[in-house]
């Protein structure tokens, strides 16, 4: 953390490899284009799990890290300028791209190489207060801060995830895997059309009465599910796949129509062998994408439709834990418990 330090009065999380701890920490200077923030509340999720067990950091980062990158927060001091002014509640996005290379001149942010992500190079928002730059900020005024800090990664990253599936009107779309980022495609592809038709499919008791309660027809169980979607719903325009299991790609392939696209969201470190030939791909023109992350835009576009009410959140955190017990949030996260779905740290 290169910040200037001053009076020693925030607390923040810190992780090693291996141990996590609340700490009195020095509160940082607040350089010009930044503002200076009151954290409302802050997701905890797979990366700082991650962090605990001493995954390898990107350049640039070091341990300890200060976790949190999913951030509602209330504008304490900002400049003269900045298009939010203090009292506003915002989002983040957790992502400082350079700007000059590449992706990032060609819309493609989340890709930058040499970015400095919240809550890994920067402190982040398991704290009382952090900084960000200003114009990585985002008004939601009239949520839920608890609700409203999922947006910027698991609504943002379904978000991108969902158009990156290019969905025709009133198109077909099956959801593997509805955690978290699963629940929220299901959730943003009815927003964004109304007369599409997702069907989910789920491993666990819990999460189907879950879905099924948002009025989503789900199947059970990945073993044939490609025969049972077909025979529920028909050919699936496209396919999105959040579950990080091996066998869940040729699954959905089976689902697909001809020249359908598979999106592939999960981050998992096995080699995939799909159940298909190289002929069986080529001559039905499957589409295979990976989709990774969100940007600045996507993160804009479900604020909008969060605000609107297009959006519903309700039902995403199962676990709100107090900051001075954040450790007791990883270990929620840890044990998956019956009936989790996202654990939110308040200060």
């Amino acid at each position: 953390m290169n910040d200037a330090k001053s009076d020693p009065q925030v607390r923040r999380v810190a992780i090693s490899p291996g141990s996590i701890s609340v700490l009195e920490t020095a509160r940082h200077d607040r350089p010009a284009g930044w503002s200076r923030l009151q954290v409302l509340a802050c997701g905890v999720c797979g990366t700082d799990l991650h962090l605990l067990h001493g995954m390898t950091l990107p350049t640039g980062a070091a341990y300890p890290v200060y976790p949190g990158h999913e951030v509602a927060a209330r504008i304490l001091e900002a400049d003269p300028d900045a298009d939010l002014s203090p009292g506003t509640t915002v989002i983040l996005h957790p992502l400082l791209p350079c700007g000059e290379c590449e992706p990032c001149k060609t819309g493609r942010e989340h890709q930058c190489a040499s970015g400095e992500m919240l809550g890994i190079h920067r402190a982040g928002g398991l704290s009382d207060e952090l900084i960000w730059r200003s114009d990585r900020l985002v008004a939601v005024n009239n949520l839920d801060p608890l609700l409203a800090a999922l947006l910027p990664d698991a609504v943002a990253a379904a978000y991108h995830a969902v158009e990156r599936a290019a969905l025709p009107p009133g198109g077909k779309l099956a959801v593997i895997g509805a955690g978290g980022v699963g629940t929220n495609v299901l959730q943003i592809s009815r927003a964004l059309d109304p007369a599409s038709q997702a069907v989910a499919v789920v491993h666990s008791d819990s999460t189907a009465r879950r879905i099924a309660g948002l009025g989503f027809p789900i199947v059970q169980g990945l073993a044939g599910a490609g025969r049972t979607v077909r025979k529920l719903a028909g050919d699936m325009d496209a396919v999105i796949d959040f579950s990080g299991v091996a066998a869940a790609p040729s699954e959905a392939i089976r689902m697909l129509r001809r020249g359908g696209r598979l999106v592939l969201g999960a981050i998992l470190d096995e080699k995939v062998a799909l159940a298909t030939t190289y002929t069986g791909l080529v001559t039905r023109e499957i589409e295979i994408v990976g989709s990774y992350a969100s940007t600045l835009s996507d993160l804009r576009a479900v604020a909008e439709l969060a605000t609107s009410g297009k959006l519903p959140l309700d039902g995403l955190v199962s676990h709100v834990i107090d900051l001075k017990n954040a450790p007791d949030a990883l270990d929620i996260l840890e044990q998956r418990p019956p009936g989790m779905v996202r654990v939110v740290v308040k200060p």
